[in-house]
């Protein structure tokens, strides 16, 4: 089959294509507004090596990675929650929270997913002074157990800062109306395309003296004039 006879089969049932396109793109559409605005906070935390060479900037990768896994955490969400006097259950705090990290970097970020751009946040914020102070409290406690070499200690230990204090966002990241929307309509499109081959496959009416010689290999005797 010629590429045209491919665009005239598409155009005899136009139609067919722009209904899934819209029907497609119109439950997108009220799907996506139906859908409750979420918004996204994020915090960066590093971790400072002190002395700052090779081995202890080796040494602060590793506890990070280490703290990157007590902040998904549930007890330690709990208290971080209850340090900065928020009432916001753990659950809630845990919905949509999750740590990145790259491995060649002394900062990782805590992200949060929420609903509720004012709970992102104070969530945020609540975790990244917590692990701050974790951190703060296991070096005094490495302090306190080796009091012989507290000097030593002092010079060769991690400390983190948190990089960023994030306050409640104004703009939404979903869900994404317009994008969803479009995805539809092309999606759409597609399907009306392979809906229009399957209707031809499927129909066997003759229209053409084309046909009848394709098809049944006869000759034409006579034909009705299009009005």
């Amino acid at each position: 089959m010629r590429p045209e006879e491919y665009a005239l089969i598409v155009l005899r049932r136009w139609w067919l294509v722009l209904l899934a396109a819209v029907v497609a793109g119109g439950v997108a559409y009220a799907y996506s507004i139906s859908q409750p605005k979420t918004y996204q906070v994020s915090a960066r935390l590093m971790a400072i090596a002190e002395p700052p060479d090779y081995w202890m900037d080796l040494y602060a990768k590793n506890r990070l990675a280490s703290y990157g896994d007590l902040i998904n955490n549930a007890p330690f969400v709990a208290e971080a929650l209850q340090r900065a006097n928020l009432d916001i259950d753990v659950g809630e705090a845990m919905s949509g929270l999750a740590v990145g990290r790259n491995s060649d970097s002394n900062v990782i970020q805590v992200v949060k997913t929420d609903t509720d751009p004012e709970r992102a946040a104070a969530v945020v914020n609540a975790l990244a002074e917590a692990f701050v102070a974790r951190a703060a409290e296991e070096n005094a406690q490495l302090i306190t157990e080796y009091p012989t070499g507290t000097e030593g200690v002092k010079r060769n230990t991690v400390r983190v800062e948190q990089l960023d204090t994030p306050g409640p966002p104004s703009t939404p990241i979903g869900p994404r109306v317009k994008l969803n929307t479009a995805a539809a309509l092309l999606l759409g499109l597609v399907v009306g395309v392979l809906l229009t081959f399957a209707a031809e496959y499927l129909d066997d009416t003759l229209r053409t003296e084309e046909d009848v010689d394709r098809y049944l290999a006869l000759p034409t005797v006579a034909g009705i004039p299009r009005a």
